[in-house]
C-alpha cells in the first residue's frame, strides 16, 4: 500500500513526506526522552554536534546555548580516540515570574555528555583548543604533520 502510493507521488512529494516522517520520529523519541521516568538510567540531553575536517585540522561545532563556560568539559579518549564533552545547563529562576502552568517544555535542562568520534587521522591531542561563542561551542583538534621519510643514497667515490 505504501509503495504504490509513493510510486504516484512526484519526486518532490517524496521528498517532502520524508524529511516530515523524520521530524515526526526526531519529534517523538524526544518526547519519549523528557518524560522518561526519573528513575531511568541514562543523560537527560545531548547537544548536537558537526563534526568537519580540513587540511589541517578536525573541527567540532556543539549548539550548547545557555551553558555557562565554567561548566563545560572536554576530554579526549585515546582509547576510542574521541573527544567527550560534557556539562550542565541549569535552568534560571525569573524573579518576577511564579510558574502556574507549563504549557510547552522543549528546553533540556541539567547535565549533559556527548562523546564525539573522531575521524581516523593522527591529531596533536596536546595541541586541542575550544572557544564559546554565542552558545556555540567550537573545538579546534590540530592532524598530525606528516612526515615525509627520504632514503638518501651515498655514492662511494
Amino acid at each position: 500500500m505504501v509503495h504504490g502510493t509513493l510510486r504516484k507521488m512526484a519526486r518532490r512529494e517524496v521528498e517532502e513526506w520524508f524529511w516530515q516522517v523524520g521530524s515526526d520520529l526526531q519529534r517523538l523519541s524526544e518526547e519519549m526522552h523528557r518524560y522518561r521516568p526519573a528513575i531511568a538510567p541514562g543523560k537527560a540531553w545531548e547537544p548536537k554536534v558537526d563534526v568537519i575536517e580540513d587540511e589541517r585540522r578536525i573541527i567540532i561545532k556543539a549548539e550548547i546555548a545557555g551553558v555557562r563556560g565554567e561548566d563545560i568539559q572536554l576530554v579526549y579518549i585515546p582509547e576510542r580516540h574521541s573527544i567527550l564533552l560534557r556539562g550542565h545547563r541549569h535552568e534560571e529562576e525569573y524573579e518576577d515570574c511564579e510558574r502556574t502552568n507549563c504549557y510547552q517544555l522543549e528546553i533540556f535542562y541539567g547535565p549533559f555528555q556527548r562523546e564525539v568520534n573522531l575521524p581516523d587521522v593522527a591529531i596533536q591531542s596536546d595541541e586541542i583548543r575550544a572557544s564559546y561563542r554565542n552558545g556555540i561551542l567550537l573545538v579546534q583538534i590540530p592532524k598530525q604533520e606528516q612526515v615525509t621519510v627520504r632514503t638518501v643514497v651515498i655514492k662511494k667515490n
